[in-house]
């Protein structure tokens, strides 16, 4: 299937909300799109790393080639490193054909790298080869192939941590790029959570083949009033059990309908004599966060 072309995606449609962050991230995606070099994409767990990659690749000019997904997550680095660069035949055990790798599969396209912070150290010098050279060797075989592939990394792992403390090469680290798209917990703009969780019961309701369910203003407070530590993943989930049960899950039901973290910051700051990195932490949100919302109350 070919992927929408820069002139047909509307990425509003894809990533979904109209709060002041998400228009950053949006518009920060479409100025990286344009550009040749590769991108790291961060965020916590669920908040849709992947759905970002599509997107840049969908905008960029590489958009009707290839877009490869490699997971590395707990994935043996004798494992990935034959799914990465490929193999020879009868350069392993099992290895019954010739196989093309990812990076391969991704030439002229882009290859999205997701959850980097658990590559191995063989994982790792195998990336850091490859951003160098663009030259891949399949394993057993001595011929060298030029890729052109845009790499996309995501990782939800603090990285200078993993550079520190020695489980992350710090070359390989520089030379992913500071191009960073940073995709916030959906805890920092739950403003746009009616409009998400309206897009996934649609989606949801296709997928089963029923209408759609409605949820009450009342619902939305609700759900509004909770910090989702899953984030939109956690979301999708709750609408799947409204699709099926036609109400949001009874932990949400009898819980009493609670000011947004936003409306308690003056009382928070309060509490917390003033300390916004305390009170951030309280509130389960960002200091960035929490200093743009202090900003617009200005």
């Amino acid at each position: 299937m070919t992927e929408p072309s820069v002139r047909t995606v509307d990425p509003s449609t894809v990533l979904l909300g109209n709060s002041p962050v998400m228009h950053h991230v949006r518009e920060q995606i479409a100025t990286l799109a344009a550009l040749p070099w590769h991108v790291r994409i961060e965020g916590p767990s669920g908040t849709g790393k992947s759905v970002a990659a599509r997107l840049l690749h969908a905008l960029s000019q590489r958009a009707q080639a290839a877009f490869i997904l490699c997971s590395l997550a707990s994935v043996p680095d004798s494992t990935a490193i034959g799914e990465l660069v490929g193999y020879r035949r009868g350069a392993f055990t099992g290895a019954y054909d010739n196989h093309a790798g990812k990076f391969e599969a991704a030439h002229g396209g882009t290859l999205f790298l997701d959850e980097v912070g658990t590559a191995g150290p063989e994982v790792q010098r195998a990336l850091l080869q490859f951003v160098d050279t663009g030259i891949v060797q399949r394993m057993g075989d001595i011929r060298e192939r030029p890729v052109d592939a845009r790499l996309i990394f995501a990782t939800n792992e603090d990285l200078p941590v993993l550079v520190s403390e020695g489980k992350f090469r710090t070359d390989l680290y520089y030379r992913m790029g500071q191009l960073v798209v940073q995709l916030p917990p959906l805890a920092e703009h739950l403003e746009d959570l009616p409009a998400l969780l309206d897009h996934l019961l649609r989606v949801k309701a296709f997928q089963a083949g029923v209408p759609a369910p409605r949820l009450s203003p009342a619902d939305f407070e609700r759900l509004q009033g909770y910090h989702w530590p899953g984030n939109v993943r956690e979301l999708a989930g709750v609408a799947e059990q409204v699709v099926v049960f036609g109400q949001i899950p009874d932990s949400f039901a009898h819980r009493p309908i609670s000011r947004s973290w936003r409306e308690q910051i003056p009382d928070v700051l309060r509490q917390c004599g003033g300390n916004r990195a305390a009170a951030a932490r309280f509130l389960g949100v960002s200091r960035q966060s929490l200093h743009r919302a202090l900003q617009q109350e200005a």
